[in-house]
């Protein structure tokens, strides 16, 4: 039997050849418009908002506000240098403070800035709803969110983390180092227990062994992130039973009240995080307990900022993931660092300065790493465990719910919040959905319309 190729009908190819024709005018119109909004963009001007913490004194120095405001001063440019790969000649840059820190005061403002802003990036988790809601409404625009994971993530949401383990680690470290002569005995104050904190309380569990493998980490968790003075009595008093003779705070406002009871009571020496504490929380040793405050490992918002709003002139940061900031030999690009040793020079010698280091070399290379899950938060290097440090159970324990710290909180919809001080050995890293929004791009849309042509080719005829 013989095989002939023919055309199916006149009327069946006039009728193709005028659909097709009418689908790939309409997908090249989409291609087009697609286009035109990219390079009406490229090549110009960039405005960039950045929606700060809310409050009052939200930018006194050394706090976030004040130091993501200098990233964004550092990367937007009112004239942009031709040799750095920016698709852009200047940048524009916009900034919002809301007059409270809730989710409400972010609800109207958000959304009403977004039409004078290419990019939007906002700070914590108050700020998230409002985020969501503006990019649903402008799915051709980018959005940012700093310690705010989108689980699962949103397309036109790109949330930027710091590697929250490391944070802990970095603590855990210096923790072991300390207490190698001084009793062997350390301990982390986690605030609610959930993916967030236990990173950090497991990232120090495992900083411990490396530095001091005698040494015995004690972690707990005290269920709030706030003030509350007979748990903070509770939790200070189980610490010194245990003779612990270092503590790190992963409890934020709880965590720092807790510490300064135990520096002025107890003289047990103290590791802060997030800001430099002896300068925000002990005033700049002004406070009582700030002679044995070693150190903080702070998350530099400075570098995450500038970085991400580089990674935008470039036109290469992309919604959909989750971004990492770490560690780094560089300090410029470090978002995770040690704040100096103000007044524990005769504790944090020059001698463990050095081993700080060596470990932070062998963390960005990858040699070193913390053996914790992102997800769950869990440790991965404690053999049946799923925990780095000797848990104490607190008996008198507070009613207070979860805080809604904005570092530290939960989403409770189906998008949850998990922040993220991250857990890679490199300054970053990208996570994104690898599908991205493919089709809807200039380069997706061709593909189609190739495709189209093809069909259009081919379709008349068949194999009889």
């Amino acid at each position: 039997m013989t095989r002939t190729l023919r055309p199916h009908s006149k009327m069946w190819a006039s009728t193709t050849t005028t659909t097709t024709t009418t689908l790939l005018l309409f997908l090249l119109f989409l291609a087009t418009i697609s286009t035109t909004l990219t390079n009406a963009s490229s090549g110009s001007n960039v405005n960039i908002g950045l929606v700060l913490q809310g409050g009052p004194d939200g930018t006194k120095e050394g706090t976030e506000n004040a130091l993501a405001l200098q990233g964004l001063k550092d990367a937007c440019l009112p004239s942009l240098p031709t040799s750095s790969g920016y698709q852009y000649k200047s940048c524009t840059s916009h900034t919002y403070t809301p007059q409270s820190e809730t989710l409400g005061a972010y609800s109207g403002l958000i959304p009403s800035k977004t039409g004078e802003n290419d990019f939007m990036m906002a700070l914590g988790y108050f700020p998230s709803k409002a985020i969501q809601t503006a990019a649903n409404a402008n799915g051709n625009k980018l959005f940012g969110i700093v310690d705010f994971e989108f689980t699962p993530p949103v397309g036109n949401i790109v949330s930027v983390m710091f590697s929250e383990d490391q944070i802990g680690y970095l603590a855990g470290l210096v923790a072991g180092e300390v207490a190698k002569s001084r009793g062997g005995k350390v301990a982390v104050i986690g605030g609610v227990d959930q993916p967030s904190v236990r990173r950090q309380v497991n990232g120090f569990g495992s900083g411990v062994k490396i530095a001091c493998s005698t040494c015995i980490a004690y972690g707990l968790y005290s269920g709030t992130f706030e003030s509350d003075p007979k748990l903070i009595k509770t939790v200070a008093d189980l610490l010194t039973d245990k003779k612990v003779s270092v503590v790190f705070n992963a409890a934020s406002i709880f965590g720092t009240l807790t510490l300064k009871n135990l520096t002025t009571q107890q003289g047990i020496y103290a590791i802060g995080s997030g800001s430099d504490e002896w300068v925000t929380n002990w005033a700049y040793g002004s406070v009582p307990g700030s002679e044995h405050v070693l150190t903080s490992v702070q998350t530099d918002y400075t570098v995450l900022v500038r970085s991400v709003v580089q990674s935008v002139l470039r036109a290469n940061l992309t919604g959909g993931g989750t971004v990492f900031f770490g560690v780094n030999t560089d300090m410029r690009q470090s978002a995770i660092k040690l704040a100096p040793a103000h007044e524990t020079g005769g504790v944090f010698t020059k001698e463990v300065e050095e081993k700080m280091r060596g470990y932070v070399r062998d963390m960005t290379v990858g040699k070193l790493s913390t053996g914790v899950d992102h997800k769950s938060g869990d440790s991965r290097s404690s053999g049946s465990s799923s925990t780095s440090v000797e848990l104490l159970p607190l008996t008198d324990k507070s009613s207070s719910s979860p805080s809604s710290n904005n570092n530290k909180s939960t989403d409770p919809d189906e998008n949850t919040a998990s922040s993220s001080h991250r857990s890679h050995a490199s300054s970053n890293k990208v996570i994104h959905n690898p599908l991205g929004r493919l089709f809807f791009t200039p380069a997706g849309l061709l593909m189609i319309c190739l495709v189209v042509q093809v069909v259009d080719l081919i379709g008349p005829w068949i194999v009889l």
